[in-house]
């Protein structure tokens, strides 16, 4: 089910709406690309301020345009066990192929509970569950013993970790075995030394250079790892200047840069980029324009 590059959807608004004829767009040129999967409703995607009938009408969307060619993962994760239950029950609804569930935040429940919520879900559920560890958002942290706890129940498949912990991601590893996938949060850092390689990787950057991220997967996968530095540094510098401001706001600036019909406005509480981080970003767009064709020679 998971394989390559998965894209966190970026979602352009007009006033308060949602633009779902920019949205549809968005998505067709990320399916275009040959991107492996898609992500709706998740942090890149502003999900937090989505309401839950927004977020059902955008997997419905992006499941509708992607058909047959990629997967769409809903992210459907909350602090509330039972409002992550109904909202992945929609996801499925809606025709999502795998939910994404990260751990409960600001309520910070124990190892235990964080069990029993994920235990909850996927017996509520009858969908594959992706597990999200992000302690830097969550102020949480899945232990591994967890994570091999929970790698018994049937639904829970796959696991996305953004701990900066290099132990803990290889202890990580090591508890995913061979139960869980394991899937890295960027095409940059996905292959990391000592670790086996991810199945996927989730990558936000992809929403505005799908190609070359897709590219980079594929060099770093078969160990081409001169081929592939040139690229690396590349999209290293975008998502440097990406980073400058919170996610999705350099995304999605950097997607109107690319395509003006793609509207950069926000929801509150989130704000437009500086004038120096939006100058960032359009440097680092310009440097990723000519390593282009030199990476996609042989593609286009």
């Amino acid at each position: 089910m998971l394989s390559g590059v998965f894209v966190p959807l970026v979602m352009p608004f007009l006033g308060t709406v949602v633009d779902e004829d920019s949205f549809a767009y968005h998505v067709e040129m990320l399916l275009a690309a040959n991107v492996g999967g898609l992500i709706a409703g998740g942090i890149a995607g502003e999900g937090p301020t989505l309401t839950l009938r927004e977020k059902e009408r955008l997997i419905r969307i992006a499941v509708e345009a992607a058909g047959r060619r990629a997967p769409v993962v809903a992210a459907t994760g909350t602090n509330s066990t039972a409002a992550t239950i109904e909202a992945t029950r929609m996801a499925r609804q809606a025709g999502a192929s795998a939910a994404l569930l990260v751990t409960p935040y600001y309520n910070k429940p124990g190892q235990e509970g964080m069990y029993r919520h994920f235990e909850a879900v996927a017996r509520a559920v009858d969908l594959p569950l992706i597990l999200h560890n992000v302690p830097q958002r969550t102020n949480v942290t899945l232990a591994p013993q967890t994570i091999d706890r929970l790698g018994q129940l049937p639904s829970i498949f796959a696991l996305l970790d953004e701990s900066d912990d290099f132990a803990h991601q290889r202890a990580v590893a090591d508890a995913c075995a061979e139960r869980l996938w394991r899937i890295a949060p960027n095409a940059v850092g996905a292959f990391l030394p000592g670790l086996r390689p991810p199945r996927a990787c989730f990558e936000p950057a992809a929403n505005i250079a799908p190609r070359l991220c897709a590219r980079l997967w594929e060099l770093r996968l078969a160990g081409k790892g001169n081929e592939a530095a040139e690229l690396v540094v590349a999209l290293a510098t975008l998502k440097c200047a990406l980073d400058l401001e919170p996610e999705p706001v350099g995304i999605k600036y950097a997607a109107s840069l690319m395509t003006p019909t793609f509207s950069p406005e926000l929801r509150l509480p989130l704000t437009p980029p500086s004038a120096a981080s939006a100058s960032a970003i359009r440097v680092a767009i310009a440097a990723l324009a000519s390593v282009h064709d030199r990476a996609l020679h042989h593609l286009v």
